[in-house]
């Protein structure tokens, strides 16, 4: 089966890939500047159906807000935009087309673009910290949030019952890693709900409670905040308990402790890394000129050298007086206004705007009822006066009425009702899928996508290719053997169907867990490349055979 391309639309179409902040307000202000152009149609491509606002999400860990308050459905926010589901697979510009990654099947869809906004934002990177991908737990989307909190109230209710006092305290230790603005928020939450939730458990004394913030500056949010903000900011969270180690690095991780600057080894089950973040891999594949690994534009925010690609946020590079925009939420959202406005003014060959805005201000929570705040550069406010002004631009800022009216009663009942202590356990622990097939059922076919690694449990199948026009069987397999593997070594579609012979038991593995295997067992990908060789010398000599047999008819 080819894959699929999407019917040819009418309407021009504007693509805006990725719904953070960026490509979510992109597409607000073009309904609103498009509504009346029924000629082009809105497009926006993201991998979950909902915009999460980050600013709250800290929130989440402590239990101040339920998991939907910070999020809110595209579907309400864009009701004039179409939307796409899906991950990105690839972008081509030459032919102006997006290949989304296949969902309930095999097979790719590709939409094609007359402008197109990069709203990609950054990725969590782990690369080259060893463990830390395997043992430390990222905090950047609702998952992330969800399983912190899951992890504070496994680990102090196994600390309850823990006869063993290093292993209580190791369950009891918090490390974190990165003193910016997610670290310090993260580690306020994960200090005040840790010592909130360990009230309930008489058998933990409250003083074996450790949280470490490990940042490898000389201040806290060195970045964001003035000398003195930053000053007060580590001063409180020290008075409630966090231990913050200035000038250090978490650079390793293990089941059982974090490693910080390689020497110091603090025993701890829970580490939580806030970086470093990198921008989305799709950038690197595009032909665009980049700045640290950003795509550079122009100040009107198209892509240098393009007149219908745009990029914006996270993952621009765009300049700003004598420097580039900060990557955070006030200048994605200005940006959005600006992009939008161009695109609308380029369509009707009007003259461009460029992209002018200076900081207001900044805003960090510390936890229990405590902020920090700067406006300006000037004005500096902090404690619990700073914290009602946090909680209340950012309440305004939330799109919505009803989820706004949803925050301020989540608010007001964590006033009143008892911290909750109830896990959300949303994730199958399973590596491998366990999947069944009836005879003459098709598992993949020639040219989907190759995504999985398929083992023969039970049953057998036949592998099936287009020769001379003709589905030729060039192969049988059977309980034990495994196949797909060609399509991921060599980083290519599938080269034949499969289809079973009889009922079908097979265990599936991803594609990025396939490439872990091979990248941590040496053996076992010689194994499999020597089946690819193989298969794939076995594959030549039967095409030489079918134009033999071709040419002599």
């Amino acid at each position: 089966m080819q894959k699929k391309r999407i019917a040819l639309h009418p309407k021009k179409r504007i693509v805006i890939l990725g719904g953070g902040f960026s490509g979510v307000y992109t597409a607000m202000h073009l309904e609103k500047l498009m509504g009346k152009q029924d000629d082009y149609e809105i497009v926006l491509v993201n991998k979950d159906n909902y915009f999460i606002y980050q600013p709250m999400l800290a929130e989440v860990v402590g239990g101040s807000l339920s998991l939907f308050d910070t999020v809110s459905p595209l579907k309400r926010l864009l009701p004039k935009t179409t939307l796409f589901i899906r991950d990105i697979y690839s972008i081509d510009i030459p032919s102006k087309t997006v290949t989304l990654s296949p969902k309930f099947s095999h097979s790719t869809h590709t939409i094609s673009y007359d402008h197109l906004v990069l709203a990609l934002g950054n990725v969590t990177d782990f690369k080259g910290i060893p463990g830390i991908h395997e043992h430390a737990l990222p905090f950047k989307s609702l998952a992330d949030a969800v399983a912190i909190r899951n992890r504070i109230i496994e680990v102090l209710e196994a600390a309850a019952s823990e006869d063993d006092l290093e292993e209580k305290k190791a369950l009891l230790s918090f490390v974190i890693g990165g003193g910016g603005f997610s670290g310090v928020e993260v580690g306020a939450e994960v200090n005040d709900f840790a010592r909130k939730l360990a009230k309930a458990y008489p058998s933990i004394d409250p003083s074996m409670i450790r949280v470490v913030l490990a940042h490898k500056q000389h201040r806290l949010m060195e970045r964001e905040l003035s000398e003195s903000l930053s000053a007060y900011s580590a001063k409180i969270l020290r008075k409630r308990g966090v231990e913050i180690r200035f000038q250090q690095c978490l650079t390793s991780a293990s089941p059982n402790e974090a490693v910080l600057d390689g020497k110091e080894m603090i025993p701890a089950k829970t580490i939580i890394s806030t970086v470093p973040s990198s921008p989305n891999p799709l950038i690197a594949t595009l032909p665009f000129a980049l700045s640290h690994g950003k795509i550079k534009t122009d100040s009107h925010l198209l892509v240098e050298g393009c007149q219908d690609v745009w990029a914006i946020g996270d993952c621009a590079s765009i300049p700003v007086e004598e420097s580039v925009a900060p990557p955070t939420a006030q200048f994605a959202i200005r940006e959005a206004k600006t992009l939008a406005s161009n695109i609308a003014a380029t369509i009707r060959g009007k003259k461009l705007s460029s992209f002018h805005f200076k900081t207001i201000g900044m805003l960090g929570a510390l936890g229990h009822q405590c902020a920090v705040a700067e406006f300006f550069g000037k004005i500096k406010i902090s404690g619990f006066f700073a914290w009602l002004m946090w909680r209340a631009i950012y309440w305004m800022k939330l799109p919505g009425i009803d989820r706004k009216l949803k925050v301020m009663f989540s608010w007001l009942l964590d006033m009143i009702i008892p911290i909750e202590s109830v896990q959300l356990q949303m994730t199958s622990s399973q590596g491998i899928t366990h999947l069944h097939y009836q005879k003459g059922e098709t598992i993949f076919h020639e040219g989907d996508l190759g995504d999985y690694l398929y083992i023969i449990v039970r049953g057998d199948i036949e592998v099936l290719k287009q020769m001379n026009g003709v589905n030729t069987r060039i192969a049988t397999l059977s309980a034990g053997e495994y196949f797909g593997e060609m399509a991921l070594l060599n980083e290519t579609r599938r080269i034949a169907t499969t289809k079973c012979l009889s009922e079908v038991d097979v265990l599936a593995l991803k594609k990025q867990d396939f490439g872990a295997l091979l990248a941590n067992l040496p053996e076992l990908k010689h194994g499999f490349e020597r089946t690819n060789h193989e298969r794939a010398e076995m594959l030549k000599s039967l095409n030489a055979s079918k134009q033999g047999d071709s040419k002599t008819a």
